[in-house]
């Protein structure tokens, strides 16, 4: 079992800044409709110019630090082609990078696409080809594992609400305008925590050029932070032929990767104790909304999304159950949920159900229905999956 821990933030943006004291300056206020001082004004101005954006191409520089167990410094360049759609099965991806992680001077190359529902990543430095399918998640795989972080602005690639969580966001702070890669850019921070984000947004189309992100732990001893810009920019192009088709070399194995119990499905039951010697069964808990969390106290992102889950544990413990399975641990998960004051159902020794519902990454997170089948799948300390969860879970107490 590969054991890693995610942080999926593709989407997002690094910033550090305070919550805005003045109330004209926070979203859905009508006082100042000037984007240079008015972060709803400048959102709306930013979702308008992508949303109008159908296809796109350019070039990508970035830089960024992880410290989880080890601190790794990472950069990556390359080239992005991204063509809009309603979600992953119908938008297409193309992206061509280079990656170097340090320590170790590592240097990765490859290319990655997605189109149709299919995605495929070929590195020939690792002499790695894999594939997946959107149907079973094994497409959402490849992308989390063969994109290099951020390389993606998503913004640029659904037709949904593009900042959706910039505007819904507790503080704001401008900056003075700056110019980054030759084009004037409104500067503007972001407060959501657990995550940070500043975003660099051309003054005169409104289109993003530049954006960062950072998140860590409570105690600031683990977290990731990169900034990521873009150049070279086209606009509703027309792709060449074959450019979000990726063959696998003859003499290299393709392998085929799978995600993910298939929403709709029943879920594999499971039965395993808690700390104090109780036995919890899924099966004990049909009737009820069952979020389920695999996480390990050693892993940053698992931290990250706690709090949350706790949220939901006090907000709707009545109608919900929420269960941490703790996975691949090395230290005290018990002592660990004591000491950080979180009170939901947590179960041991969960490492065999990880493998039956295919758990490559954690944090990684399933809603069961009251019906004992799976409505949520979803991996990785990312704010859209957290907002994706409650939004499942409030739908399944209202049917």
């Amino acid at each position: 079992m590969k054991k890693i821990a995610l942080l999926s933030l593709v989407f997002m943006a690094f910033a550090c800044g305070e919550p805005a004291e003045s109330p004209e300056n926070q979203p859905g206020s009508t006082a100042v409709a000037d984007p240079s001082s008015d972060p709803a004004a400048l959102f709306q101005a930013a979702t308008e110019a992508v949303l109008a954006v159908q296809t796109v191409q350019y070039s990508y520089t970035l830089e960024g630090i992880a410290v989880m167990e080890d601190t790794v410094e990472f950069t990556s360049e390359g080239s992005v082609f991204l063509v809009k759609g309603t979600d992953m099965d119908d938008a297409s991806i193309h992206v061509d990078y280079t990656m170097t992680i340090l320590p170790g001077d590592t240097t990765i190359t490859g290319t990655v696409v997605s189109h149709g529902g299919t995605a495929a990543h070929f590195s020939p430095s690792q002499d790695l080809y894999v594939f997946g399918e959107a149907e079973d998640g094994g497409a959402a795989i490849v992308l989390r594992d063969g994109l290099p972080q951020g390389a993606v602005v998503r913004e640029f690639l659904f037709t949904g609400d593009p900042f959706g969580a910039e505007l819904d966001a507790g503080g704001y702070r401008f900056h003075d305008q700056e110019e980054r890669n030759g084009v004037l850019c409104h500067v503007i921070t972001v407060d959501m925590p657990p995550y940070a984000s500043t975003w660099w947004i051309s003054t005169e189309s409104f289109l993003p050029v530049a954006n960062s992100i950072s998140v860590w732990s409570p105690d600031g001893s683990q977290g990731m932070e990169y900034t990521v810009s873009i150049s070279d920019v086209v606009l509703d192009s027309q792709p060449p032929e074959g450019t979000f088709q990726l063959a696998c070399p003859g003499d290299i194995q393709a392998r085929q990767v799978y995600g993910s119990i298939t929403v709709g499905s029943q879920a594999p039951p499971w039965s395993l104790m808690t700390p104090g010697g109780e036995t919890v069964s899924l099966e004990d808990l049909r009737g009820r909304v069952v979020v389920m969390d695999f996480w390990a106290t050693w892993c940053g992102p698992c931290r990250v999304v706690m709090p949350s889950l706790q949220e939901l544990h006090e907000t709707l413990g009545d109608r919900v159950t929420v269960v941490g399975i703790n996975v691949w641990e090395s230290g005290d998960p018990a002592a660990f949920m004591e000491e950080n004051g979180y009170t939901y159902t947590m179960v041991l020794n969960g490492d065999d159900v990880a493998s039956e519902y295919m758990v490559e990454g954690i944090p990684t997170f399933y809603v069961i229905a009251q019906d004992g089948t799976v409505a949520f799948h979803a991996v990785g300390a990312d704010p859209a999956n957290d907002e994706a969860l409650w939004e499942t879970v409030g739908t399944l107490l209202e049917e």
